[in-house]
């Protein structure tokens, strides 16, 4: 894992994990009900958010969830991410840009 998640305190987001506590931000899902919001059934949205408009722990937290594979099949197939977020997934997961389905509103 990156070392920028030194910033932040990770023995929380791990327990939270274990105990299948909700691990993200709420404001996140300001428009669903928590307990409404499955990790596993809902995936793609939450990666979706997570990408745009999460912190440095929701990121980590995304990280701890899902696997490298999962993301990359979510980022390739979404159409929601804006232009910077595509640029970032396409440098950091190693997706070429043209693969990711969000980019090509911005071409």
């Amino acid at each position: 894992m990156s070392s920028f998640f030194n910033l932040i305190d990770t023995e929380v987001l791990d327990r939270k994990i274990e105990i299948e506590i909700f691990p993200f931000s709420k404001y996140l899902f300001w428009d669903s009900e928590i307990d409404d919001v499955n990790i596993k059934q809902h995936k793609k949205h939450i990666i979706e958010r997570v990408l745009t408009r999460g912190f440095l722990k929701d990121v980590y937290v995304l990280f701890k969830l899902y696997s490298n594979e999962e993301l990359i099949t979510a980022i390739k197939s979404s159409r929601i991410l804006d232009k910077k977020t595509a640029n970032f997934c396409s440098q950091y997961f190693n997706i070429p840009l043209n693969e990711i389905n969000a980019s090509s509103y911005y071409s």
